[in-house]
């Protein structure tokens, strides 16, 4: 999938939480509703480097930990952040 998203190999090092509930459900603007049940992993990229690699992203950056609470997130990613302590 990283390959996909972002054009790198990774390896995954270790589960670090499995979420779902309602702060993973989504309502799209086409009135699409999702509930995600997301399993978030550590991992390390082997090979490549980091790009858009598709026409699904427009941008690729890394955050220090004080960085993101000051990004304007989706209530998901929020969630996810906030549930394995990066915020």
């Amino acid at each position: 999938m990283a390959r996909e998203e972002i054009g790198t190999e990774v390896r995954l090092t270790r589960l670090l939480n499995v979420l779902g509930g309602p702060d993973y459900e989504v309502t799209y603007p086409n009135g699409d509703r999702v509930a995600y049940v997301t399993a978030v992993y550590e991992a390390e990229i082997i090979s490549g480097v980091p790009a858009t690699a598709d026409d699904e992203l427009s941008d690729v950056a890394w955050f220090s930990p004080s960085e993101l609470g000051q990004l304007t997130l989706s209530r998901l990613s929020q969630a996810l952040l906030q549930a394995t302590g990066h915020i």
